[in-house]
């Protein structure tokens, strides 16, 4: 009988591979193991639902928990079972901070990308960025937040600082910070600044599916590679930490799998799920 009963990945620096796109020939081979095995498979990511690559959700995972835990689809079903929006006055506090700084950054609204961008701004975009223009044809722009938050902004999930000087971000962080409303993280595999609401994460998100799905969730285990990963990686039964993390991820997780692009995924199912 396999250890878990479910396996949640984190994908940049952990699942995919290192173009941020494709899933290596042995990290498929045990994911398919797994599968046949009886363990249900789920993504919990930074990125939002449009963000994830076609090589990855054609694995046929069960879940996806996306956007840091503001959504959870049930891909088998093709479906959103939860979602922990933004409140509109938090998104607007959030906004007026980082557009003192910055030109530009990007909202994840139901599942897609909007970039508020000034009218000068030029933005160079993570990889994910142009997998994502290649699959919807463009990133539709905004140059101001007011209308959208006038309208309560419907649907906003992640508010994503993507490419900001060194010496900028963490005043950004600091003055976010203060307000106390946000939870705040970043991707190691690219670096910026990821904001949602204060009581979202991929842990909390990952703890109301168990709940749904009656799973034990020490009866799970998830492998990330970030900050963002953290409360994940503490929420389950084994929160694996890849090689190529931080050191205080590595330290506060359970185990240690190899690093990502030598296939640490599968190495760590062969050896200690199955």
């Amino acid at each position: 009988m396999p250890r878990y009963d479910m396996l949640f990945f984190d994908l940049d620096g952990t699942l995919l591979s290192s173009d941020h796109r494709t899933v290596s020939p042995r990290n498929q081979e045990a994911l398919r193991a797994a599968r046949a095995a009886g363990i249900r498979l789920a993504i919990a990511t930074g990125r939002c639902l449009g963000m994830i690559p076609r090589e990855a959700l054609e694995l046929e995972l069960d879940f996806a928990v996306t956007s840091n835990g503001a959504a959870v689809y049930d891909l088998k079903r093709d479906q959103q079972i939860f979602h922990y929006p933004f409140q509109a006055n938090a998104a607007a506090k959030a906004c007026e901070v980082i557009e003192r700084y910055l030109d530009f950054y990007e909202l994840f609204v139901g599942g897609k990308v909007i970039l508020i961008r000034g009218e000068q701004a030029e933005c160079d975009l993570p990889p994910w960025g142009h997998f994502y223009i290649e699959r919807r044809g463009g990133l539709p722009p905004m140059t101001s937040m007011r209308s959208f938050v006038a309208e309560g902004a419907p649907g906003l999930e992640k508010i994503n600082v993507i490419e900001c000087p060194r010496t900028v971000l963490p005043l950004i962080r600091q003055e976010l910070e203060a307000l106390g409303d946000f939870a705040l993280s970043s991707s190691m595999s690219y670096g910026g600044l990821e904001v949602v609401p204060i009581a979202c994460s991929k842990g909390s998100a990952i703890r109301w599916l168990c709940g749904e799905l009656d799973i034990g969730i020490e009866r799970c285990a998830a492998f990330g590679d970030s900050s963002n990963d953290m409360d994940m990686l503490a929420a389950v039964g084994c929160g694996v930490a890849m090689e190529n993390a931080p050191e205080d991820l590595k330290a506060s997780a359970r185990c240690v799998a190899p690093p990502y692009d030598q296939d640490g995924i599968a190495e760590f199912i062969m050896r200690h799920v199955m």
